[in-house]
């Protein structure tokens, strides 16, 4: 019995140790670094290899700042005397808000906000000049908290990023998990197996019902299923609404509207293709937290309603999302960037902002371009080619500028001609012209910033307002870092008049960073 006991002892000692013992054989061999010492390192070196950084960033960007006050007093361009002050103080950021191999400070911590209020005061001095004794003062504060070498900071880093916290452990063991060379070994034909055996498309996908067998997001799922971000149950969660009233004020005090766009999950317009239920209606939390925004006085785009009736001609015009992609392809965008420019039209005629007179001529052409849907390579699957790549038709958007000219005969006998030039060049930004910000996430860049570029919403709302337009684009985080970094961007608001802040329903309950209130 106790030979067995020891037996069984031994196998699992060595099922438990092997993925470390490969790990270590991998990294030893390789030319990564080597993970698996890496919370001895975080404990007694690299806490304080941080301090030295710092001491030293913080020691530059006094030069820095030094160098650009001189430069400012002599007469010099504020943006060229503030580059050297912007790279120095990013240096600092990138060192003293990455705490340990595993862990970032937290953004509730005073050294981080104090980084935050001074990269904002440089980015808008530019802009605002009167505010340059509080760039100063904020800078001074700034290399006197960071230039000196701290070994009670190193101590605190290790007690409360170290590696006997929860934030530190998970963030290793998804490391370990992601990188693992017996894992990276055998989970893809372990993937491949559960996928022919059991059509698993993996713990991220949900495999639809019906026609076509759809791949959906399980977050967009899980936001359908579990309870209202408004929901007693639901109270750990930042409130979503408070946020965004906080944010609708802070634009109020610098003259700009807010308009809030809330994009639909794929199965909150599609679910009969996740249930493979005909005319099932879903009563989601996207659309009644849009309706309370609206009772609350904010200005709102309904996207539901209109997405809802345009899957009647799905059958001649295409569908509105992507088959193995969370998100819409381009007849839903061009519908949603019509809806969007029919709400700013209406605020226009109501009074409410003034943009100006329509300036900009925009044509379209056609331009195909293939996608791999985003949730077929969540799934794992893709290297073995289970999902397909899907072709659609963008139109790309490019301005037109028209112009008249007289020109001169080739002989004198003739008289002279008209020439009009009608000269195309792509769709793009004008941050110094438009009087529309927009914030997005990734519904926003699809077709926008990639292929077939320049046919995604934002180009299609630009050319149905006649309008130059802006916008600052945050992949998965439109609930909280896109407007951060609009508040380190602040300047950009210069001019501005309306803000319109586009993000994904399911952002609602599972926004990057939460809905964290942002000082400007």
């Amino acid at each position: 019995m106790k030979k067995l006991y020891i037996a069984f002892v031994v196998v699992f000692a060595v099922v438990l140790l092997l993925p470390f013992s490969v790990q270590t054989i991998a990294d030893i061999r390789g030319e990564k670094r080597f993970v698996s010492l890496d919370i001895f390192k975080d404990v007694v070196y690299t806490p304080f290899k941080r301090e030295s950084k710092m001491a030293e960033s913080a020691a530059k960007l006094n030069e820095a700042w030094f160098a650009a006050r001189e430069s400012i007093a002599g007469g010099a361009e504020v943006g060229e005397s503030l580059e050297g002050v912007v790279s120095a103080l990013s240096d600092l950021e990138a060192v003293a808000l990455t705490v340990n191999s595993y862990a970032e400070l937290d953004t509730a911590e005073a050294d981080y906000k104090l980084l935050k209020l001074a990269d904002t005061l440089v980015a808008a001095l530019e802009d605002e000049p009167e505010t340059f004794k509080m760039v100063d003062s904020t800078l001074k504060a700034v290399v006197a908290e960071f230039g000196h070498f701290s070994v009670w900071r190193a101590l605190c880093g290790i007690k409360h990023y170290g590696v006997w916290t929860s934030r530190y452990l998970r963030a290793f063991e998804d490391k370990v998990e992601d990188e693992n060379a017996l894992v990276l070994a055998f989970r893809p034909k372990y993937q491949l197996a559960v996928w022919n055996i059991f059509k698993d498309p993996g713990e991220k996908v949900v495999l639809g019902e019906g026609e076509g067998r759809w791949l959906f997001y399980r977050q967009d799922v899980e936001f359908l299923v579990q309870p209202s971000p408004l929901d007693v149950r639901s109270a750990k969660l930042d409130n979503p609404i408070q946020a965004i009233l906080k944010f609708r004020d802070q634009l109020k005090a610098k003259g700009v509207e807010l308009l809030v766009v809330i994009t639909p999950g794929k199965p909150s317009i599609y679910p009969e293709r996740l249930t493979g239920v005909d005319g099932l209606k879903l009563a989601g939390h996207g659309k009644s937290i849009l309706d309370s925004l609206a009772t609350l006085g904010l200005n709102t785009v309904d996207l539901y309603t209109p997405l809802l009736a345009a899957k009647a001609d799905d059958a001649s015009l295409g569908a509105l999302y992507l088959d193995d992609d969370t998100h819409w392809t381009p007849r839903g965008a061009e519908l949603a960037a019509g809806e969007i420019a029919k709400k700013v039209n209406a605020m226009v005629e109501a009074g409410l902002i003034n943009i100006g007179e329509p300036s900009m001529d925009y044509v379209v052409s056609d331009s195909l371009a293939d996608r791999m849907g985003d949730i077929g390579e969540m799934s794992g699957l893709n290297k073995f080619n289970v999902f397909k790549v899907q072709q659609v038709t963008g139109h790309v958007v490019s301005q037109q500028e028209i112009s008249e000219h007289m020109e001169a005969p080739a002989d004198s006998l003739s008289d002279s001609t008209v020439v009009r030039d009608t000269t195309k060049t792509p769709f793009k930004d004008d941050f110094r012209k438009s009087k529309i910000l927009i914030l997005g996430d990734s519904f926003s860049r699809i077709y926008q910033t990639d292929a077939p570029v320049n046919a995604g919403w934002i180009a299609h709302f630009a050319r149905n307002i006649g309008r130059p337009v802006s916008s600052i684009v945050s992949d998965g985080g439109a609930s909280t870092l896109v407007r951060e970094k609009l508040a380190r961007k602040a300047g950009v608001l210069k001019g501005k008049k309306l803000l319109i802040w586009e993000f994904v329903e399911r952002d609602l309950r599972f926004g990057a960073e939460g809905w964290k209130t942002i000082e400007f």
